[in-house]
């Protein structure tokens, strides 16, 4: 395993290596490669894509933590992606081509390989400023009829959503009107209730027991009748309507 991932670095070091000395030769114009440099580094990226497909997943956790530690960031995100795609692509079946291309001194290669399951390319790109990798990526190649399903399931879901919140919006709307019942039960407890005064009702007044009164009404019968007051007994005083 640990010779697997040497010469994996091994063979970016290669391919590093011919780049930057293509990218020291002098040439006719910025797009034009070295014959030798068009030959050489086909053959290592197609070299390394082999090598990656023979590691299994530890492997390449590995190789992505080595290449981290060498500072090289691109490269390292490559080989996640090649990781995460896998899968999708499938086991490598051949290579279809190679091309090599320049920039601006910068030489990019892209590998189109097929999968047992689909199409896909490697792309490679050096940066001459940095003397590292600046590009590494792997994209699988989809069918019509998969980009046209992904179109319309896309446009399904965002069609689904504009009117999921428009019917949350129109039931916000909705229930305004029990937002203005709120507030006028509200308003109804505050304003003051009319008070209604009981009449007065007036009650008889009790002479039975008013001991005073009595006294008096005895007081009055016996000077009236020459008795002594002792010798009436008053049992009880009823009042007269006229």
């Amino acid at each position: 395993m640990k010779k697997r991932i040497k010469y994996l670095i091994l063979s970016l070091f290669m391919i590093a290596m011919l780049a930057l000395s293509a990218c020291g030769k002098k040439a006719d114009s910025e797009s034009s490669i070295p014959e030798d440099i068009s030959n050489q580094l086909p053959v290592q990226a197609e070299s390394l894509l082999n090598q990656l497909y023979k590691m299994n997943d530890a492997e390449l956790d590995q190789v992505i933590d080595s290449v981290e530690q060498n500072g090289q960031t691109a490269f390292a995100e490559g080989v996640k992606n090649f990781k995460s795609t896998k899968e999708l692509v499938g086991d490598l079946v051949g290579i279809d081509d190679t091309k090599v291309s320049a920039s601006e001194g910068n030489y990019v290669v892209k590998v189109n390989y097929s999968g047992e399951n689909r199409k896909s390319e490697m792309t490679l790109g050096f940066d001459s400023k940095t003397n590292q990798v600046a590009v590494f990526s792997i994209t699988p190649k989809y069918s019509v009829l998969e980009n046209m399903e992904k179109a319309a399931l896309n446009t399904v879901l965002g069609m689904g959503t504009v009117f999921i919140i428009l019917i949350f919006i129109s039931f916000l709307i909705s229930l305004f009107k029990y937002i203005n019942v709120f507030e006028n039960k509200l308003k109804a407890k505050t304003k003051e209730e009319p008070v209604i005064e009981a009449a007065a009702v007036n009650e008889p007044e009790n002479l039975e027991d008013d001991l005073e009164l009595v006294a008096v009404i005895t007081a009055a019968i016996a000077e009236f009748s020459n008795t002594d007051a002792s010798n009436l007994i008053v049992r009880s005083i009823k009042r007269v309507k006229r």
